[in-house]
């Protein structure tokens, strides 16, 4: 039950932001995208990680899917393969800032230096033209300082929080289901088999940024 309603209140929190984003800050904030053909961008935060990235990737291949992986900058040394294999399997990457911390509380100089960070570490391995701040907050300043260096703020409409999925039949499965359609930016990783039953199929943000 606790896990539930963790998970609960992270997606009202998410629909908040991408609401308020979708409100003051567009068109350079991305949360979803009308489109007609049947794909979902898939994305992950918070890697890489040597063993949950790599598992992540193994299913995203048996489902022959394509999904952007927001990474912190500090995690990458130890983890250079987990980043290479990311983007050798056709992935793409993403700003995710230096530090797990709330993007919102840093100040202007140290937001600027901790995006630029990350973006330069990434860059070793492949162009990034999307960032994500931490705890899903940002500001309108922010939004227009990361696009001025290139990147484009991408938030999320459905968030999966960590545990086992859903039971079938149950609230939270409808309720997730519910809220994923051609185009929505969603975040998961069980839920590729679902998709695939209602004909949905998962790319990167930037291909469906261009759908």
């Amino acid at each position: 039950m606790r896990g539930e309603w963790a998970g609960q209140a992270t997606g009202q929190v998410l629909d908040v932001s991408a609401r308020w984003a979708t409100g003051v800050a567009l068109p350079t904030v991305c949360c979803s995208r009308r489109t007609d053909e049947p794909v979902v961008a898939l994305t992950f935060d918070d890697g890489p990680h040597p063993e949950l990235t790599d598992a992540v990737l193994d299913v995203l291949a048996r489902h022959e899917a394509r999904a952007t992986f927001f990474l912190i900058g500090d995690r990458i040394t130890g983890n250079e393969g987990v980043v290479a294999r990311i983007v050798d399997e056709g992935h793409e990457l993403g700003d995710h800032m230096m530090h797990d911390e709330a993007t919102i509380l840093l100040s202007r100089r140290r937001f600027r230096e901790h995006l630029t960070e990350a973006r330069d570490l990434l860059g070793d391995y492949q162009e990034v033209s999307w960032w994500r701040p931490g705890s899903g907050w940002t500001t309108r300043s922010m939004v227009r300082e990361a696009q001025a260096l290139g990147l484009r703020c991408a938030l999320g409409t459905v968030a999966i929080t960590d545990g086992p999925p859903p039971e079938a039949g149950s609230w939270r499965e409808q309720r997730l289901l519910a809220q994923i359609s051609g185009g929505a930016v969603a975040t998961t990783d069980w839920l590729l088999t679902r998709l695939a039953e209602r004909g949905l199929h998962s790319v990167t943000l930037s291909e469906l940024s261009r759908s």
